[in-house]
């Protein structure tokens, strides 16, 4: 389900929301392709003051999704640190490479992207976010780990994205990908979907950097990579979102496997309810 949303909406609804549905708020792809700023501005300034070009859509994401790929081709979710903590990209230098990969041939069907910064309420000045953006920054967090298992993912890799939590979680998620079984590896696979471009000082030795990122996390159970992630010198700026994922990270194989059984039993009741119907048109003739 997709909505473009107009500027000035309140998110409270997205913190409400039930079931296994998650609502994101996404940037336009064209949007982005376009801006002609240096940089993207936080989402409160682009829901207020962006509204003539509705850049802003609202998409459901449920694990069916996640697991039948059905937004990988079209959506683009983009892994990058903040370069300083009140501006994640203060020289441009993400946007000019988001922007790159999004004109280049394997960014060219992506119609939608997702960037932290610009797609969840920001708390930029300090104590400036309402209570109800507040409530719809911490829904969307805490289901973060749906857009990086079920979309296309863009790396901007600096010489620091390999030293905090959110990175290198994301990294992994983006190299795997959903089987009955849990999760599989998806690189040198038909389900490779990550992307990573180095930028800064990586450029540098961009081949090597990737390299050392795919030998780090391409393979890694979600045992292993609980271990890693758990460990004093994977930093985050928030103890409690380090708290909040890592339980999640262990479950990530069962909650697979529930997503491959929910739709197995749909489509189960499908046939079944079908055919009932064509029992019961047959009886009437």
């Amino acid at each position: 389900r997709r909505t473009t949303l107009n500027g000035g909406m309140i998110l409270s609804k997205l913190s409400l929301q039930g079931g296994d549905s998650c609502s994101f708020i996404m940037l336009d792809a064209t949007f982005v392709r376009k801006f002609p700023g240096k940089n993207l501005p936080f989402f409160q300034e682009i829901r207020d003051h962006y509204t003539t070009e509705e850049p802003l859509v609202e998409v459901a994401l449920d694990y069916a999704d996640v697991v039948k790929g059905t937004h990988i081709e079209t959506t683009l979710a983009v892994s990058h640190r903040w370069m300083q903590p009140d501006d994640p990209d203060p020289d441009g230098e993400q946007l000019k490479a988001l922007k790159d990969f999004l004109n280049s041939p394997a960014g060219q069907k992506i119609e939608r992207v997702w960037l932290d910064s610009a797609c969840m309420p920001q708390d930029q000045p300090e104590g400036s976010r309402s209570e109800e953006d507040a409530a719809a920054f911490e829904r969307m967090l805490k289901e973060v780990n749906r857009l990086y298992l079920g979309t296309t993912v863009l790396i901007l890799l600096d010489m620091s994205y390999v030293s905090r939590f959110w990175t290198q979680f994301e990294s992994w998620l983006s190299m795997q990908f959903a089987t009955p079984d849990g999760l599989k590896p998806a690189v040198g696979t038909e389900n490779e979907r990550h992307h990573i471009v180095c930028i800064q000082n990586a450029a540098e030795q961009s081949e090597l950097h990737e390299k050392m990122l795919i030998q780090s996390w391409a393979t890694k159970t979600p045992e292993q990579a609980h271990a890693f992630l758990s460990k004093p010198d994977v930093t985050v700026t928030n103890q409690g979102d380090k708290d909040l994922q890592l339980p999640k990270i262990k479950a990530l194989d069962a909650t697979v496997q529930g997503a491959f059984g929910d739709i197995s039993r749909s489509l189960e009741d499908e046939l079944a309810a079908s055919e009932a119907a064509a029992a019961r048109a047959e009886a009437e003739l």
